[in-house]
């Protein structure tokens, strides 16, 4: 691991990562941790499926870039092609909180990789529900096949 993370309690996730727990029907097993997920402000329009109110209530939490955050996430703009600004935002957030960012996007991992930011994919947040006992080791290959089953192909 690298220097920056120093608040393991919070984790920053995208919207590829509460994809495949949605569709591995995990949703209301991760909220279960005992830690904060949080997400960026920039984020919250494309969680219709399932709807942001839905998440929020399960225990989702939004923070908001202040004008520091927006800056940078231009200047990541300029530096990197693929991650788009709503990407990029959750990754100033997680460097910001001094977390892990949890993402399934690969453009996204580099980015965040390369600015010294701790960086894990689906799998491993699956893998701690089974090492935590909520859920079993068969439930997780369960839900990885589910996820798996809805064309979702989740980093470790």
């Amino acid at each position: 691991m690298s220097q920056i993370v120093s608040n393991p309690q919070y984790y920053v996730v995208d919207t590829n990562t509460i994809f495949d727990l949605h569709y591995g029907d995990l949703l209301e097993f991760v909220f279960r941790l005992p830690y904060t997920f949080i997400i960026s402000d920039f984020i919250i329009h494309e969680l219709k499926e399932p709807p942001f109110h839905q998440l929020s209530t399960m225990g989702l939490c939004v923070e908001h870039l202040d004008s520091d955050g927006v800056r940078e996430i231009t200047v990541l703009m300029a530096e990197y092609d693929k991650p788009s600004y709503a990407d990029l935002s959750v990754l100033v957030l997680a460097k910001s909180k001094k977390t892990i960012l949890i993402t399934g996007d690969e453009d996204l991992r580099h980015a965040a990789i390369s600015k010294g930011v701790d960086c894990y994919g689906t799998c491993w947040l699956i893998n701690i529900l089974a090492e935590e006992s909520i859920i079993s080791y068969t439930q997780a290959i369960d839900a990885y096949t589910r996820i798996l089953k809805n064309r979702r192909n989740p980093p470790v």
